[in-house]
């Protein structure tokens, strides 16, 4: 009976999982900058770039999530429109630097209700994680695994801070209240999530943080949240099937004369990865 279980479990476990698929468009975005994209191959991400002036006719089926820089114009066309839909069918939308280049901030999906303030140079090297209650700050899943140490002197960490959230929670602050860094709201089935953090140009740089660092987890728990906890059907359908392969064989070792539990193979699975709030590595 363990040997059935566990080939059950490698059953389910087996189901081949697709890596997360992210469309990035920016200026801050160089697809031929090393330290940038073997940042991004290292978190076992897939990502797929885009120049800015391309953005709007681009179709966004198939992917994710989408990462955009605010140091950027993206031109006329539906572009937020198609983010909102986007969003609303599950996608992930993450905004660094929004309202402090070309676009200004009602161009951006739910954009009109935020203020900011440019404080670059020198920018905001401090960056805290707000209280766990209010708003719901360490406790959410953009900073799972995520500390004040690992967000802060990026050189600079943020260009300036939002002054006015709207309705969006806020994650992290200069350390002043009233002044936020990073901004989360959901959107249908997806996120929505706005930093001043200047994520790309850090994971670009030549400090050349890596995909271990905190900035390269930021961007990990943004493209990979989900709004929907419950497990894949082809992983139940998996599950059920080997609960009831084993019920016919319980019931076959209790009908057939001479049964021998020799007859079964037992099938060993490898200790499974512990689960952690960043990447396995």
């Amino acid at each position: 009976m363990t040997g059935l279980l566990a080939f059950t479990w490698l059953m389910l476990t087996a189901v081949p999982t697709q890596a997360t698929t992210m469309l990035v468009s920016g200026n801050a975005m160089n697809q031929f900058n090393a330290n940038l994209t073997n940042a991004i191959t290292g978190l076992g991400l897939q990502a797929v770039f885009v120049e800015p002036s391309n953005f709007a006719a681009t179709n966004l089926a198939g992917f994710d999530a989408v990462w955009l820089d605010g140091f950027s114009q993206y031109g006329s066309g539906n572009w937020s429109a198609n983010l909102m839909a986007f969003m609303n069918g599950g996608g992930k939308v993450f905004v660094q630097n929004p309202g402090f280049g070309s676009e200004g901030f009602s161009a951006y999906p739910l954009g009109a209700q935020l203020n900011a303030i440019f404080t670059y140079p020198p920018g905001q090297e401090s960056i805290s994680i707000v209280d766990t209650t209010s708003p719901v700050g360490a406790n959410h899943p953009v900073n799972q695994g995520l500390n004040n140490a690992g967000l802060s002197n990026w050189g600079a960490s943020a260009y300036g801070y939002f002054s006015g959230i709207g309705g969006f929670t806020g994650l992290t602050t200069t350390g002043t209240a009233g002044e936020w860094i990073t901004l989360v709201s959901p959107v249908g089935a997806g996120y929505l999530v706005y930093t001043q953090q200047g994520l790309s140009q850090y994971l670009g740089g030549q400090s050349n943080p890596g995909a271990g660092s905190e900035a390269a987890y930021f961007l990990n728990n943004v493209v990979t949240l989900s709004s929907n906890p419950v497990p894949e059907p082809s992983s139940i359908s998996l599950f059920l099937l080997g609960l009831g392969f084993i019920s016919l064989l319980a019931i076959k070792k209790h009908q057939t004369p001479g049964w021998k539990s020799s007859s079964l193979r037992v099938v060993t699975v490898s200790p499974l990865c512990t689960s952690t709030n960043k990447p396995c590595r």
